[in-house]
């Protein structure tokens, strides 16, 4: 009968490193040769977790609101907020379809318009890529475009998703009046006033709310301060023959005895750079040096003793004298009202502008030198 032995070792190594596990097996009197090994290695696997990084996105349009049929320019920026690299980042960014003939520049990474995809993107901590997309708006479009753009940071942990969505809406630019109190009705009551000119708050001239009055003090020329601006109704001496309202209930009007220059301006902002602006504005005078002057209140004497002009400051200046404001041709009105302008410029880059009406009375210094405005239009259209 034989004898059966069996002897069984089992060593492990803890700390994941190995564990190794081996039998040896005797029966009777066996040999060395007899011994079975049976031996088996376990390694552990070790699974890092991702790193934090925290990407954000942002996204502006140009001009905005859009101009139909104009170009318009789209800017997202990446940032990596760190504290780790971010690789393998991947943005979808799909145009609004009525955006046509699209180009693009990236400072990192390569974008697919038909798909809205901007990959290629690996970005050390603090590092910032920016995509540019410039189209054309459909001419014919006239709704908001709307678009999101999602970044997705796939080699990455993002602990912060609040930033990793931008919005964009871009609405229709409309043509319309941007001016206030176009017709100096006032805004609140009629006759609505202040008292602001170029030089400061003079409290003996009323000048209609939102406008400024503004002249030329040049003693060489005899130019100089006028003794009257007032909001005038449409009542008394003011009805006519000649009419001094053209409509409403109120108008405004400058007068000094002698030669002078000024009129009003108004500063208009929140414009899109790159539009169109159009200013024009209703005005007359009453020029005479005789009091028997028959009818009354109607000119006398050289029908060009006096010019109405009408200015735009595509930069939003205030200076009536800049060399960058763009003046209309001269106009001579006498007792009746008549269209001044229309200006037109485009709206300069910081997005405002600044129109002028200006009378020049500089050829005689009359004594009946008046001069009337009424309805102010500025229209801006694509």
């Amino acid at each position: 009968m034989r004898l059966r032995r069996t002897i069984s070792w089992r060593i492990g190594l803890v700390m994941g490193l190995a564990i190794l596990s081996f039998m040896l097996a005797a029966v009777g009197a066996a040999t060395l040769a007899d011994v079975i090994y049976d031996t088996y290695v376990y390694l552990p696997m070790v699974q890092r977790g991702r790193l934090p990084v925290d990407v954000a996105v942002a996204k502006a349009s140009f001009p905005n609101p859009y101009v139909a049929g104009s170009p318009i320019t789209y800017t997202i920026t990446l940032t990596n907020l760190g504290p780790d690299p971010a690789t393998a980042i991947t943005a979808t960014e799909a145009l609004p379809v009525q955006i046509l003939s699209v180009t693009y520049t990236t400072t990192v990474g390569t974008y697919d318009a038909a798909a809205g995809l901007w990959e290629g993107l690996d970005l050390a901590a603090g590092e910032v890529a920016t995509l540019t997309i410039v189209g054309t708006v459909d001419a014919a479009f006239t709704g908001t475009l709307q678009n999101t753009v999602v970044v997705t940071p796939a080699a990455a942990l993002d602990p912060d998703l609040t930033n990793n969505r931008a919005w964009n809406y871009n609405p229709a630019l409309s043509i319309e009046d941007r001016l206030l109190n176009p017709g100096f009705e006032g805004i609140n009551y009629g006759g609505e006033h202040w008292h602001r000119t170029h030089y400061g708050d003079y409290a003996a001239m009323p000048v209609p709310i939102e406008w400024t009055a503004w002249w030329t003090v040049d003693p060489i020329q005899e130019l100089g301060q006028p003794e009257i601006v007032r909001i005038i109704p449409n009542s008394g001496p003011y009805i006519g023959p000649p009419a001094r309202i053209r409509s409403g209930d109120w108008a405004v009007m400058m007068y000094r005895w002698g030669k002078y220059q000024g009129g009003f301006y108004q500063r208009v902002a929140d414009l899109p750079a790159g539009a169109q602006a159009s200013f024009s504005i209703y005005a007359h005078s009453w020029t005479c040096n005789d009091p028997n002057h028959q009818p009354p209140g109607y000119s006398c004497g050289d029908p060009y003793a006096a010019t109405f002009t009408v200015g735009i400051d595509p930069h939003g200046g205030l200076d009536p004298w800049s060399a960058d404001i763009v003046w209309s041709d001269d106009v001579y009105l006498q007792d009746v009202y008549g269209q001044v302008g229309p200006v037109e410029t485009f709206i300069g880059a910081e997005g405002a502008v600044t129109v002028f009406a200006r009378f020049d009375s500089l050829k005689w210094g009359t004594s009946n030198n008046d001069a009337y405005w009424d309805d102010a239009a500025l229209v801006i259209q694509p």
